[in-house]
């Protein structure tokens, strides 16, 4: 009954039949726990396993997919480390868990640690290990992990392995093992193409990425936003201006596609980097969404490129309110200035980022009550570092205002 009630959603119908139960076994606690997971209930989930007599690897896997889903990947890993037995489903929720939210290196580790107790993984292991892979890039990483795959038992003509390895390669910049992969699917779908073009695209060649775009239209595949937004940063990529255009007037036009703040900035991007400066503005301006950052970063990056400081100005202030924080945006435009010598802006830029950065550190001692001898001399450490950065630069000249993001990551810390 337990489970009718929770397969028709009736949550709190459930509950009452278990607390109602005179005497509840292990898969009993666990059922209305996968209930209460699966409906993204955490917090009830939580106390229900913290109220059980005896739990089992099912309890902990069950609780720790669900964290690692959710983003909580502190909790999911502390549940991990509590339990005493894992099977081949427990170690397969942390690796996929830290490769969903963007900790590949915690992924890969993870992954060590079961191969090095001989713990055989399943396909879904593999699968979260490749993302991982993906993610860091590398190819020698790549390559080992293609080579442990083809000679274990697991069946690589399964969809989403096949998927899975020829994303790892084309990422990781075995381009020629990805296409191979993808010419030996009998059925190729969007995910594949996806992957092949962003492949491309990455490794500097757009033009190649837009014949497999084309190739996939002759196939009657029907593209998707994720599709255009892979096809026109290839296109940004290659300085394939007329073709982006082209591309994602289509979008628009023959496939009904709403362009997104991606496709757009995507489009930014692609007239920033051929120097068509004041169409990529205009094309911001008109934006019927709100522009995010990477618009915005897209073109500031290409005013450093192109050296148009006022505009370069302009942008740079509105990212300063879109991302007060991000250093990499006062790096650029400090970088404009130093190319024109205009070394006063660079020293008012980052006396400016400075006193921020006191503030906000001011602003985390009080939260935190840190001890005020101890902000103090921090405060006194990071001026120090920038006054030698300034007399630093003024001598080694214009590229050594670069220095400022290794001074910027220490004050991080």
């Amino acid at each position: 009954m337990v489970v009718c009630y929770l397969s028709s959603g009736e949550l709190a119908s459930a509950r009452s039949l278990l607390d109602e139960m005179p005497q509840k076994n292990v898969v009993t606690w666990n059922v209305m726990i996968d209930g209460y997971v699966k409906s993204g209930d955490l917090v009830s989930a939580r106390e229900l396993f913290d109220e059980m007599p005896k739990r089992n690897t099912v309890s902990y896997t069950s609780l720790i997919d669900g964290y690692a889903k959710a983003g909580d990947l502190a909790s999911a890993r502390f549940l991990f480390e509590q339990s005493t037995e894992r099977d081949v489903f427990t170690w397969s929720a942390m690796i996929s868990g830290y490769a969903q939210n963007g900790k590949p290196g915690d992924a890969l580790k993870i992954f060590l640690e079961m191969y090095n107790k001989n713990i055989k993984p399943d396909e879904f292991i593999v699968v979260g290990l490749m993302s991982a892979c993906s993610q860091l890039g590398s190819l020698i990483l790549a390559k080992w992990v293609d080579l442990y795959v083809r000679t274990s038992s697991l069946d690589i003509s399964k969809t989403h392995v096949l998927a899975a390895l020829i994303d790892m390669n084309a990422k990781c910049g075995n381009m020629e093992r990805a296409c191979s992969l993808f010419e030996s699917m009998p059925t190729k779908d969007l995910i594949t193409y996806c992957s092949l073009m962003q492949g491309y695209s990455i490794h500097g060649a757009g033009e190649k990425a837009v014949k497999l775009f084309c190739r996939m239209l002759k196939e009657e595949l029907v593209p998707d936003h994720v599709s255009f937004t892979v096809l026109l940063t290839a296109c940004s990529h290659a300085g394939l201006v007329e073709e982006g255009k082209k591309y994602f007037e289509l979008m628009k036009n023959a496939y009904s596609i709403v362009p997104s703040a991606d496709h757009y900035a995507c489009m930014v991007d692609l007239l920033g980097r051929a120097g068509r400066l004041a169409e990529a503005d205009d094309l911001i301006k008109s934006m019927p969404v709100e522009p995010h950052a990477g618009a915005w970063g897209a073109l500031l990056g290409a005013c450093k490129i192109h050296g148009d400081i006022a505009l370069g100005e302009t942008i740079a202030k509105r990212l300063f309110e879109v991302e007060p924080t991000n250093a990499g945006n006062y790096v650029l435009l400090s970088n404009i200035y130093a190319v024109k010598d205009r070394w006063a802006d660079v020293w008012e830029l980052l006396a400016s980022k400075l006193k921020q950065t006191a503030e906000i550190s001011r602003r985390q001692s009080r939260v935190r009550e840190f001890p005020i001898l101890e902000n103090t001399s921090k405060l006194q450490a990071s001026e120090a570092k920038m006054c030698k950065l300034k007399a630093n630069m003024a001598v080694l000249g214009k590229e050594a205002v670069a220095a400022l993001a290794c001074v910027e990551s220490q004050q991080q810390r």
